[in-house]
């Protein structure tokens, strides 16, 4: 069964009255272990009750966060020693503008003119067809000279078969007249005149096919001319032959010279930026090819091996000439600065004539092209120049080194660690420049 309480039965618990002192001493007299027991338990009830100093308290956690901000700041300035340096960010002038004009650029430029070299890249392969037979062939090897006169300022006629000479002593003719200009100052330099002529061998057969290099003029021999009138080629002579050809059905070789040329043309195009030399620009547009048959050699029974040379050859322009030549045709407050073109992709390049695409450009002096695009040109300056200058410099310098020598610099600003110094650090090496382009209004 269940015990029911109520409310009013419950009475609060009354605190624990300490005994007189003469009650406690009635109690030893009647009962000596009674006595010891309560008043032992009252002094635990007594012991119970810690106390507290509250002036101690406070001075402990003083100190402690005292010693904790102390860690912090040196702690701080360890971290801040170690990662010490300065970063300075730049924004270099800059410009955007439309671009669609037609361009002349020469192998010789004169001052103010866009000179450009031609990377030449070569493959060949070979690739079996039937053959029907064989026939002598007899041809001359046939190339380009461009013509060199340091001799006089007049112009110079050269008569038609005017002959030069290779170093190793081989004979090649001229097929046409040709007038060389004369020569031109600049400054205490001469500038010889040029022309180009094509020349034949003097003899068939294969050994006149002969690598690059300069000729003379034999009929000058003994005389001043000799120096000073010459010629040189920049191409392999090429077509001379001498013997036995086979002979294989007309479209059959055409066939498999189309498919042996694609397959090394198409090498060749893979090669171009793995081998394009540092600091040049080329634009893929620019890249023609020409084509030499080789002679077919016998491959077994009623085979022949045909054999093909791909040339593949493109202009080449230095990065900072071709960016200012182009600054100066489209901006009109260009002052001839180093500048560079953030990105030549977005430019497209075409010729003016679209059939030297498909010529050897090695044997023209000049080529006529096009561009299209919207050229953005950032002005450069000598970053390792401008780190040697702030070596150890005021913070406060930095405004006046860039005014007085650095006008391709519009606004920059530095950054020291630590934060409280006031110079840049005593080695290059802490100091970095970071370059951020922000586009100008045109």
């Amino acid at each position: 069964m269940t015990q029911k309480w109520n409310l009013q039965d419950i009475k609060r618990a009354e605190p624990r009255r300490r005994r007189p002192d003469s009650e406690i001493a009635a109690t030893i007299q009647t009962n000596p272990r009674q006595a010891v027991v309560e008043d032992r338990d009252e002094a635990e009830e007594t012991m119970s009750i810690r106390i507290v100093d509250g002036n101690k308290k406070q001075s402990k956690l003083l100190i402690v966060s005292i010693c904790i901000f102390l860690f912090v700041i040196c702690g701080g300035v360890a971290v801040s020693a170690l990662l010490g340096g300065a970063e300075v960010t730049v924004h270099p002038k800059n410009k955007e503008q439309n671009l669609n004009a037609e361009f002349e650029t020469k192998r010789v430029a004169q001052q103010n003119e866009l000179s450009y070299e031609i990377m030449t890249l070569e493959a060949e392969g070979e690739r079996q067809v039937k053959a029907s037979g064989e026939e002598e062939v007899t041809a001359q090897a046939t190339g380009e000279l461009f013509i060199y006169n340091e001799s006089q300022k007049e112009p110079l006629r050269l008569v038609t078969n005017t002959r030069f000479e290779s170093s190793d002593g081989k004979i090649y003719k001229i097929k046409d007249s040709a007038v060389i200009p004369g020569y031109t100052m600049e400054g205490d330099k001469k500038v010889p005149g040029m022309t180009k002529a094509s020349v034949y061998a003097e003899q068939p057969g294969q050994e006149y096919n002969v690598a690059p290099g300069k000729f003379t003029v034999p009929g000058f021999k003994g005389e001043p001319e000799y120096t000073t009138i010459y010629a040189e080629s920049t191409e392999a002579f090429k077509g001379g032959f001498n013997g036995k050809q086979f002979k294989i059905d007309d479209a059959e070789m055409q066939t498999a010279k189309q498919a042996l040329q694609t397959e090394l043309r198409d090498s060749l195009l893979e090669r171009v930026y793995a081998e394009k030399p540092a600091g040049f620009i080329l634009f893929n547009e620019a890249v023609t090819f020409t084509y030499e048959t080789l002679p077919s050699v016998a491959y077994g029974e009623n085979l022949a091996t045909i054999k093909e040379k791909v040339y593949l050859r493109v202009p080449l322009f230095k990065e900072e000439a071709f960016a200012s030549f182009i600054a100066k045709q489209t901006l009109t407050a260009y002052g001839n600065e180093p500048v560079r073109i953030a990105d030549t992709n977005t430019l497209t390049f075409s010729y003016v004539d679209q059939t030297v695409a498909a010529t050897d450009i090695s044997n023209v002096p000049s080529l006529l092209f096009k561009i299209t695009g919207k050229p953005h040109i950032i002005w450069t300056f000598d970053s390792e120049k401008l780190r040697a200058e702030l070596v150890n410099a005021e913070k406060t310098k930095l405004d006046s080194i860039l005014k007085s020598n650095y006008p391709a610099i519009v606004e920059a600003k530095a950054v020291i660690k630590p934060f409280w110094k006031t110079k840049f650090p005593t080695k290059i090496d802490e100091i970095t420049i970071t370059e951020v382009v922000k586009m100008e209004n045109q």
